[in-house]
């Protein structure tokens, strides 16, 4: 099944970019048919996952179907879809190529789930590099604007820096393979046979896994936006469009977040090395909840200060990948699924807030629930949800983040995290007191487009369901890592 979706998926995108070459296809209106499109693409690719959820078949080695893996795939299924119905508000917006714009999601969410499925370096790089020239295009959407074009040759620059440093890294991991094999058979690289090579060297952890891993958690340290690898997030949130920064903040990020906790668990657990990425994985994150929130509370405009909050999200998520626990690896997918729902929602606000004339600063958002009830409530409602307020999506993830912290025995970590909450607080609480307390400058009142009224109140609604009953979706993610194969066997 994990291969029939694939193929839909690719041969979707593809028809998407012929499509778009017609004639016609950039008249008013076109939009809508290529987004409901889009949405039906999405929608069919999550129930083939679903309706394979007991699958364990493998396709050449370096594709295995998982019940973690059909999470995944739903999980880039629903990033894809919720980015949508946010373009589809205002598609004239992007009318000038709109076909290809829709297309470049498509192979976006292809893109994370061939890093989520796969169980091989190569295929992994492949899915990563898939994934990362979309949103590269994506964030250069805006060709007549500098701001688009500046933030997309920054975000493109620093990408293939960190992509340089992941291969080069991954040549260190095959070189020290091959001297810690005893036969004459090839060098393999799917994780679970770097974990066994590994396990049965007779000299122990060869000295080159060391710098070769260091490569690639540099690589992954780049595009996760981890402290000190994040500093094309702001530049690369602020002057992209709206919708684009809100696919860039989740779809990669929740990708790549859970094809290295499944790479570092089955290929590197020994006691000899996983120490080493376990500390570096927790400083990332100790920086990331920090510099992220102390370089957000400075912001005045809204979309960097969600650019610096996602170095902050991110560094909850990655320590989940630090804990290296089926009890991290369920909280980090949990957490993700929470914070690409509420994030997205925040970011479409903001897009449908810009499109009725309500510009990017804080100051801007002064009385917003009096101007306009329903996107301020809209708006109060995500960002509650992005600080952790308790009864929403947010809480639950960062509650048993800590908890996998703690069992694991990285207690400073834990305390660290748990003290960032209040910076975070004070952000996201300085919008919506702005939206419901501050006078507005400007007192005209206003309507959102319809269609961005109905996908953020879907949205939002699955943001107060994940926070009052995440019960079923919990259980089907323990269930799920607990099913992989580097858990089941402990």
């Amino acid at each position: 099944m994990l291969v029939v979706l694939l193929i839909f998926l690719t041969v979707s995108g593809i028809a998407t970019f012929l499509a778009a070459t017609s004639k016609g296809a950039e008249q008013p209106g076109v939009g809508q048919i290529f987004g409901g499109v889009t949405i039906a693409v999405f929608g069919v690719t999550a129930l083939l996952a679903l309706l394979g959820w007991n699958d364990t078949s493998a396709f050449y080695g370096v594709l295995k179907s998982s019940q973690l893996a059909h999470i995944g795939v739903v999980l880039m299924c629903l990033i894809g879809g919720l980015v949508t119905a946010g373009v589809m508000a205002n598609p004239d917006k992007y009318r000038a190529g709109v076909g290809e714009f829709f297309g470049f999601v498509i192979f976006t969410v292809l893109g994370g789930i061939l890093m989520i499925a796969t169980d091989n370096l190569l295929v992994l790089l492949l899915g990563l590099e898939l994934s990362s020239y979309s949103t590269y295009i994506l964030v250069g959407y805006y060709r007549d604007d500098r701001y688009s074009n500046e933030a997309a040759s920054k975000y493109f620059l620093l990408g293939a820096v960190a992509s340089a440093f992941l291969v080069f890294g991954m040549s260190f991991v095959y070189g020290a393979l091959a001297f810690a094999v005893t036969s004459n058979s090839p060098v393999s690289l799917n994780y679970a046979d770097i974990g066994a090579v590994l396990a049965q060297s007779a000299t122990g952890i060869p000295p080159l896994m060391y710098p070769g891993l260091a490569l690639m958690l540099v690589g992954f340290g780049f595009k996760l936006a981890l402290v000190p690898f994040h500093s094309w997030t702001p530049d690369a949130y602020q002057g992209s469009p709206s919708m684009v920064a809100a696919l860039l903040s989740v779809g990669p990020k929740a990708a790549v977040a859970i094809a290295l906790s499944s790479l570092l668990t089955t290929a590197f657990p020994m006691t000899g090395i996983a120490p080493a990425w376990q500390q570096a994985l927790a400083w990332m994150a100790i920086l990331s909840m920090t510099i992220g929130n102390l370089q957000a509370i400075q912001q005045r405009n809204v979309k960097r200060l969600l650019g610096y909050s996602s170095i902050a999200q991110l560094g909850y998520v990655v320590i989940g990948i630090a804990v290296g626990s089926s009890q991290g690896t369920a909280a980090l997918v949990l957490y993700m699924i929470g914070y690409a729902i509420t994030n997205i929602g925040a970011f479409t606000v903001i897009a449908a807030l810009r499109d009725a004339g309500v510009n990017d600063d804080i100051e801007d958002y002064a009385g917003l629930v009096r101007r306009s009830p329903v996107s301020g409530v809209l708006l109060v409602g995500f960002f509650m949800g992005l600080a952790g307020v308790p009864f929403l999506a947010g809480f639950l993830g960062k509650l048993l983040l800590l908890k996998s912290a703690v069992d694991g025995g990285l207690i400073l970590l834990a305390v660290i995290a748990a003290l960032n909450i209040v910076p975070s607080y004070y952000y996201y609480f300085r919008v919506i007191i702005q939206a419901i307390f501050a006078e507005p400058k400007d007192t005209r009142t206003f309507e959102l487009n319809p269609t961005a009224v109905t996908a953020l109140s879907v949205a939002l609604i699955g943001v107060v369901f994940l926070g009052v009953y995440p019960t079923p979706v919990l259980e089907a993610i323990n269930q799920a890592v607990k099913a992989l194969p580097m858990f089941a066997a402990r």
